[in-house]
């Protein structure tokens, strides 16, 4: 049995769940749209390497833009230009964005990136406890790791470990919302998973989240090494080991079509989504498709926001 519950999350249907409309999905991905170009704006003017990430980077070579169902946007970037990244984008965009990281976000409690739009509300399973829930782009971090195989390999463990505590004592913390969850998706399997990371996080309570996430990301980025042969994403959906690349496959980049703008995906784009996706280009089947779930309250504009309030 798989404790891992990134992937069911994205298969999952709640009770409790907004279920977003075609107009209010075009909504969400013209709004994530707008961001996607600030942040590339901020990359271009000052020469960041990024790349369009996971589904994202699927919808640009295998539908030029956004894949019609999505409702979401990630980004990849290597660490060096990431941490060159956040303060510019933060000087230049403060006003206008919530910027969560692992380090700088008290109560943030994630160990990837969100840049997240203010005035408008996109909650998810991670933003119980959090009242800037705004519509968001995941970044996340290719971390340099280790030439070294032994090192390599003790790097991932410690990454896919501390990753696992701080998912387990996310799941302690929100332990009322978790299992109604489970309750509402009526799958007995997935109520035993979640009881398990309950109880492993409630064994770890005396830790805080705050606390779990900096060492989490700080043994991430512990390779100092940015010219490694290697690069992971330990954040992503595959995790360290299921998301080792050569870097020279996926830090250099080329533009494709994405939504009518020409935006970079890694120069070994077929490689990347092979490892991801397997046949990428074959559509998958409606009880395949991945959807996030959302809570109430869902706007995306201050006027949404006071019509829902009327209610």
């Amino acid at each position: 049995m798989s404790l891992s519950t990134v992937n069911a999350f994205k298969h999952m249907e709640s009770a409790g769940n907004v279920v977003l409309d075609d107009k209010q999905l075009a909504a969400l991905q013209k709004t994530l749209n707008m961001i996607l170009a600030d942040i590339i704006s901020v990359c271009e003017e000052n020469n960041i390497t990024y790349t369009l990430g996971g589904g994202s980077a699927l919808g640009a070579v295998r539908h030029h833009g956004f894949i019609p169902w999505d409702d979401d946007i990630d980004i990849n970037m290597p660490r060096r230009d990431y941490d060159v990244f956040i303060p510019l984008f933060t000087r230049k965009f403060g006003w206008k964005y919530w910027i969560h990281t692992p380090q700088g976000t008290k109560g943030y409690n994630l160990l990837l990136s969100r840049i997240r739009l203010k005035g408008t509300s996109v909650v998810t399973r991670e933003d119980f406890k959090n009242k800037e829930a705004g519509a968001f782009i995941d970044l996340f971090v290719m971390e340099n790791t280790f030439n070294n195989a032994l090192a390599r390999n003790l790097h991932g463990l410690a990454c896919c470990g501390l990753g696992f505590l701080v998912s387990c004592r996310k799941f302690y913390r929100d332990r009322k919302q978790m299992m109604k969850m489970a309750a509402d998706s009526g799958e007995a399997g997935m109520a035993k998973v979640f009881k398990m990371k309950i109880a492993i996080g409630f064994l770890i309570s005396f830790i805080s989240l705050d606390t779990l996430v900096r060492v989490g990301d700080n043994v991430n980025r512990i390779c100092k090494n940015d010219h490694s042969k290697y690069v992971t994403v330990p954040t992503g959906r595959k995790y360290f080991f299921g998301e080792m690349y050569l870097r020279k496959d996926v830090c250099r980049t080329r533009k494709v079509l994405y939504d009518g703008n020409l935006y970079r995906v890694p120069r070994n784009i077929d490689l990347y989504l092979k490892n991801l996706y397997g046949d990428y280009m074959k559509l998958p089947s409606p009880d395949q498709i991945e959807k996030h779930i959302f809570f109430k309250p869902f706007y995306l504009s201050l006027e949404e926001k006071r019509s829902i309030e009327k209610r």
